[in-house]
């Protein structure tokens, strides 16, 4: 069990200095301005997947767990996923990121998120709950198989899981094409590969990256000239150093980690973890509490690994730690102004949005986008097109 804290510190340290545990890098990405939460994900699964089937070709046991395929509750739980990250600009883990970096309105986004996970315990075992999980449940698929057991993907009738390894190859060339052609930053033209490799930059890409070390660093402690927080918040792709692979490598990290993980005990995720204290607190007699008391395995360890690995990249690697001032994201105060409370109204909301959402679908942005699509699952398939198409569209009307 303790295991998951190492797992999740690895993820938490790498996901901080990519600047996911600030809020405005996710709304960012939900008004498609940054895409470099597509492009290391994109990149990540491309490295991962083929190394995940290419050793359970080679009889390595895995412990498989891609999230039942229920179109209904699936889609719509994406849609409130999406909608609620927009707003919030958090993911279920990355809340936890955001309290190791000392955000304040991150405190909000978890109250949301413990009373989205409540709602949903409460709605599992009514009809309407029942009906969602039900309708047009199609079992856990990946693409070219099923999950039947714990360590088995069944391949489908006349396929092996060497054949699942070469689906997989095919997966991870088409992933490394939208890591390796997606423009990261509106308005630019390389992606954070090409950058690397033609080592330039348009001018719009040189302010960009500037703009972005002016919010991922707003707040956070001071750091000399010469230190590696320097380097990892304003160097890397702007000029030719030892952090200029900096952003890319930790893309491999995370999938190698999850992959780690998936043969050590279970899949990475990190919304289950609010259902299990919301049980355990409040509605422990719930059927959707039993259920996860008796599943939830090392996720709250990794929950704590994940606060904890932010919080040391955040004193130690980026110098991002904030202590909790009030540091409202450049996108909110643009549309809304810096109105603490109005603020924390928003963070409050998408939050509870966003756990509702994942906790519909079976999953999170760990559970299904990561671990789901490392695995080919069609559901994290499903729930990943349902996410993006939810938080471009609210971005779009929420921050006009």
């Amino acid at each position: 069990m303790w295991v998951g804290i190492l797992i999740g510190f690895i993820i938490g340290a790498a996901a901080e200095a990519w600047g996911i545990a600030n809020p405005e890098t996710l709304i960012r990405l939900a008004k498609w301005e940054d895409r470099l939460f597509v492009i290391c994900i994109a990149l990540g699964l491309a490295i991962s997947t083929p190394v995940l089937f290419g050793l359970y070709a080679l009889g390595v046991g895995f412990h498989f767990s891609p999230k039942p395929l229920y179109l209904v509750g699936v889609g719509l739980g994406g849609v409130l996923f999406g909608a609620g990250l927009a707003i919030a600009g958090y993911f279920p883990g990355s809340i936890w990121m955001a309290l190791g970096e000392g955000r304040r309105d991150a405190i909000y986004a978890l109250l949301g998120a413990l009373l989205g996970a409540a709602s949903w315990t409460a709605l599992y075992q009514t009809s309407v709950g029942q009906w969602l999980v039900s309708t047009l449940n199609f079992g856990s698929l990946v693409i070219g198989g099923k999950h039947v057991s714990t360590f088995v993907i069944q391949p489908f009738q006349g396929l092996t899981p060497v054949d699942l390894f070469g689906i997989s190859l095919v997966y991870a060339v088409g992933l490394f094409l939208v890591a390796y052609y997606l423009p990261r930053y509106k308005g630019g033209q390389r992606s954070c590969i090409r950058e690397n490799l033609e080592r330039r930059n348009t001018p719009v890409e040189v302010q960009k990256h500037l703009d972005t070390a002016i919010y991922l660093t707003d707040g956070g402690l001071p750091y000399s000239q010469t230190s590696l927080a320097k380097k990892v918040n304003e160097y890397y792709a702007t000029e030719s150093n030892v952090t200029r692979w900096f952003m890319v490598s930790i893309a491999g990290i995370v999938g190698l980690t999850v992959v780690l993980e998936m043969f050590l005990h279970q899949i990475f995720g990190e919304s289950t973890t609010y259902s299990w204290i919301v049980g355990q607190l409040f509605m422990p007699s719930f059927k959707y509490s039993q259920i996860v008391f008796k599943g939830i395995g090392w996720e709250p360890f990794s929950d704590i690994g994940t606060l904890m690995g932010a919080f040391f990249s955040a004193v130690f690697i980026t110098r991002r730690f904030t202590s909790f001032r009030n540091i409202i994201p450049p996108s909110w105060a643009h549309r809304f102004g810096t109105n603490e409370a109005v603020r924390f109204v928003g963070s409050f909301l998408g939050g509870y949005l966003m756990l509702f959402g994942a906790r519909m679908a079976g999953g999170c942005a760990s559970g299904h986008i990561l671990s789901g699509d490392m695995q080919m699952a069609l559901s994290g398939l499903e729930f990943t097109a349902a996410v993006f198409a939810a938080m471009i569209i609210t971005a779009k009307v929420v921050y006009k």
